[in-house]
């Protein structure tokens, strides 16, 4: 299925991430900026065709007039299950159906130095453009991984010896006094229906965030997951 991505920062992460097909760069004659003098080179470095056209047409192609004059028609991206070998920061996002949040989400997680986003495996296909946006190009570049059955996931990460920490409030160890280690799966889940059982019954630890305050309602998702993920980036400086 052929999409459109516009703007500099989308068409840019499409072309440097290469995890999807580019097919056609499109760019307003008139336009002559730096990023879009870089994004034709590029492109044509990466043998994607370079189409110089007008305005008028890029906002029939696109269906919008917030293209900054760069559109780019790229195919699908195909996201991998699961497997063996994973390492790093490992975060597993479970029951985020909006794609504004998943787009916050792979940005802060992209900035933080995650290694793996990994998601239930459902199609993104129709939101894609509003994710990347949202995202600022994190979600094309990335490393994303789907999975189909919690349980299965759980024995592949117990097979690689990594180990499951939880974002639950029950019997849970206060996010500060806690250190990752090298490899870990920290997961997350949305804030109306939160962790599947599965996820919580394997979990090596739980972990909450501390309020200053008697708040007795989760945050949102990609607020916790900007807490989280910038503890584990303080843990990596001090260490360093």
């Amino acid at each position: 299925m052929k999409k459109i991505f516009i703007g500099t920062i989308s068409c840019k992460s499409v072309l440097e991430a290469e995890k999807r097909p580019a097919i056609c760069l499109y760019v307003d004659s008139k336009k002559r900026t730096r990023d879009i003098r870089y994004i034709c080179r590029l492109a044509e470095k990466k043998a994607v065709p370079v189409e110089k056209t007008n305005r008028e047409a890029l906002d029939r192609l696109t269906g919008s007039k917030r293209h900054g004059g760069i559109a780019l028609s790229a195919g699908q991206r195909m996201i991998p299950s699961v497997s063996a070998g994973m390492s790093g920061f490992l975060c597993l996002i479970d029951g985020v159906e909006d794609p504004y949040n998943l787009g916050s989400i792979c940005r802060t997680l992209y900035a933080a130095g995650c290694s793996t986003l990994i998601l239930p495996r459902r199609s993104w296909e129709n939101a894609e453009s509003t994710i990347q946006k949202a995202s600022a190009g994190a979600y094309e570049r990335l490393d994303i991984r789907m999975y189909e059955d919690a349980s299965l996931l759980v024995k592949q990460l117990q097979a690689d010896a990594v180990p499951l920490y939880c974002a639950y409030r029950k019997d849970a160890v206060e996010l500060p006094s806690f250190q990752f280690p090298e490899t870990f799966c920290l997961a997350i889940g949305g804030a109306l229906r939160g962790l599947q059982a599965d996820l919580i019954d394997a979990s090596a630890k739980n972990l909450v965030i501390p309020y200053e305050r008697d708040f007795r309602n989760a945050l949102d998702t990609p607020s916790a997951a900007a807490v989280f993920a910038y503890e584990y980036i303080r843990q990596k400086k001090e260490q360093s």
